[in-house]
């Protein structure tokens, strides 16, 4: 009769003490250090940069002033092409169709 009781002890003890090992384990993944925020902040500023960047041919070639023009001309409507948040999808829905 003792030996099923032993038994069932000993598998919880295993099964506590392997959920403890997990939970440890969970939580040093999980945890994120000032330094690891400070460094993903770091990247995700690079990879903005690195997005407006001009291409490295584009900067090897010599540019002539019509050249540098069109670039100027090709961002400033690329700003006005992007969508100004000022009303709402249904706003404007309502506009077109009145």
């Amino acid at each position: 009769m003792d030996a099923p009781i032993s038994i069932f002890v000993v598998v919880a003890l295993v099964f506590v003490v392997m959920i403890g090992v997990l939970w440890r384990y969970w939580k040093s993944v999980s945890e994120v250090t000032p330094s690891d925020e400070a460094m993903s902040r770091r990247i995700a500023r690079l990879n903005d940069r690195q997005a407006n960047r001009i291409d490295d041919d584009v900067l090897r070639s010599r540019q002539t002033s019509d050249d540098a023009w069109r670039i100027m001309v090709e961002r400033g409507e690329n700003t006005l092409r992007r969508p100004r948040y000022t009303t709402t999808r249904r706003a404007t829905e309502r506009k077109k169709r009145s």
